[in-house]
């Protein structure tokens, strides 16, 4: 039997910050701005900003000490699993997957709209651009992770510079600032928004096996949190400051805030600058979301073909089925034009995965009290579970709400996706789960006869 291929530990503190930035800081996340600005003004739109990035900062610490009991590619799965029904924790973990795809299609349909709102072009020329961004990303990942980590480096660097000298410019040049939102504005939903504009920064555990330590996790999810804080309070001051509401309502507000305070070039800046998150996006996407499918994969979880590796220890095929994935996406969210719908889904998948986080910790201190924890959650159990309870709410709360308006359609959508990871995976994985088991046995037997006739050859005269 072949040896199981591995990973490659290559990315350093700098680069798995860079992936978790990245991935945090998408080009979605302007569109959270707008809708938080609709809740918040302006000027105070920064205390739901920094009040979100105190919860996350809790959040982090859950999957410090996760990450840290089980450092793996598929460690989302692994943990859930030692703490409830491992049917159910890959019901949650598949269903919590279709998040990160999900915000890899609003990004590229968000470049695909500011370029044609950019340069007047047609919706068929903006979809080719985003095809030609996806073919890059997808080239980038293949290269290997060293490539794409320092690629993520570069583009991080550059989308978080631009971003807070274009939101000071605004903070400090602006005009008249528009009118703030009615008095009716929910507290609660803009705490959402404010989490929202850090989701994603935990996806770098799917990296564990790939960091040159394992203690890199929990620091780059710091350092990360810490650049989101300051680059994104800033932006959304400026854009509270500098654009109403109907600019706000559409797919590129970061690009008429630059228009409003340096012009067409400004506009151009900013441009560029949702390019990169773009492209920040689906490489860091690609990079994190393809080991988890690998590392499912390896459990016998998905099919196998998903583990083969290139020899710059890639995943081709996860790699190839997420860029095309998200390019089918993205069409279908600008035929729709469902992109707010888009946020409230992704806001509760991502509440509900911090939930879920919450719960785990509680049980796992309780199931398995030695275990080594290289990280721990101060206050333990306690807080534990009222970050269950507080994310919990959070996600009921997101997921019958789009925009402003009360809505049931992403409590429904994600029941219908919830439903078809279900029937996959009491259907198809005990399927996939017997066939690598008879393989197994096969190969086994296959070696025991192998020992068998070495033996009988080398005792015949």
């Amino acid at each position: 039997m072949a040896e199981q291929q591995a990973l490659n530990r290559a990315l350093t503190m700098t680069s798995a910050t860079a992936i978790s930035t990245g991935l945090a800081f998408a080009a979605i996340n302007f569109l959270g701005m707008a809708q938080l600005l609709g809740y918040i003004s302006g000027p105070m739109s920064w205390i739901a900003v920094l009040v979100g990035g105190l919860l996350i900062l809790g959040v982090r610490a859950l999957f410090s000490e996760l990450n840290g009991m089980y450092p793996s590619a598929a460690g989302i799965r692994r943990w859930m699993s030692r703490a409830m029904n491992d049917r159910l924790a890959l019901i949650i973990t598949l269903t919590y997957m279709t998040a990160i795809v999900l915000v890899i299609a609003a990004d590229a349909f968000i470049i695909g709209e500011a370029i044609a709102h950019a340069f007047n072009n047609g919706h068929i020329v903006a979809i080719v651009y985003v095809a030609v961004l996806l073919i890059a990303a997808t080239w980038l990942n293949l290269r290997g992770i060293k490539l794409a980590g320092a690629a993520e480096v570069i583009v991080t660097s550059l989308v978080v510079i631009a971003t807070m000298v274009v939101g000071a410019v605004a903070i400090f040049h602006h005009g008249p600032a528009p009118a703030g939102p009615a008095a009716s504005g929910s507290p609660v939903q803009a705490l959402v928004l404010g989490i929202f504009l850090y989701t994603g920064f935990e996806w770098i555990t799917a990296n564990a096996e790939e960091v040159v330590r394992p203690k890199i996790i929990p620091r780059a999810m710091l350092a990360a949190i810490i650049v989101l804080a300051v680059s994104q309070t800033i932006f959304t001051v400026a854009m509270g400051l500098t654009v109403g509401p109907h600019g706000r309502a559409t797919a590129y507000p970061q690009l008429l805030v630059a228009q409003r305070v340096m012009g067409h070039t400004g506009m151009l800046l900013m441009l560029g600058v949702t390019a990169l998150t773009a492209a920040n996006t689906f490489n860091g996407g690609f990079v994190s979301m393809s080991r988890f499918m690998y590392a499912l994969a390896r459990e016998g979880k998905l099919p196998r073909a998903l583990t083969r590796l290139n020899d710059r220890a890639v995943p081709v095929l996860p790699v190839c089925i997420l860029g095309m994935s998200s390019l089918v996406l993205a069409v279908v969210v600008a035929v729709t034009g469902s992109w707010v719908m888009v946020v409230s889904v992704c806001a509760a998948l991502e509440m509900m995965i911090y939930a879920a986080a919450g719960y785990v910790v509680w049980r796992l201190r309780r199931r398995e009290p030695g275990a080594e924890r290289p990280f721990r959650l101060a206050a333990g159990r306690p807080l534990a579970l009222a970050f269950a309870v507080v994310f919990g709410i959070l996600a009921l709360v997101s997921s019958v709400t789009v925009g402003k308006q009360t809505s049931v359609t992403p409590l429904l959508l994600l029941i219908s996706v919830t439903g078809l990871v279900t029937v996959y995976v009491f259907i198809c994985v005990p399927r996939l789960e017997r066939r690598e088991a008879a393989e197994l046995a096969a190969r086994r037997s296959a070696r025991a006869a192998a020992r068998a006739a070495q033996k009988a050859n080398g005792s015949s005269p």
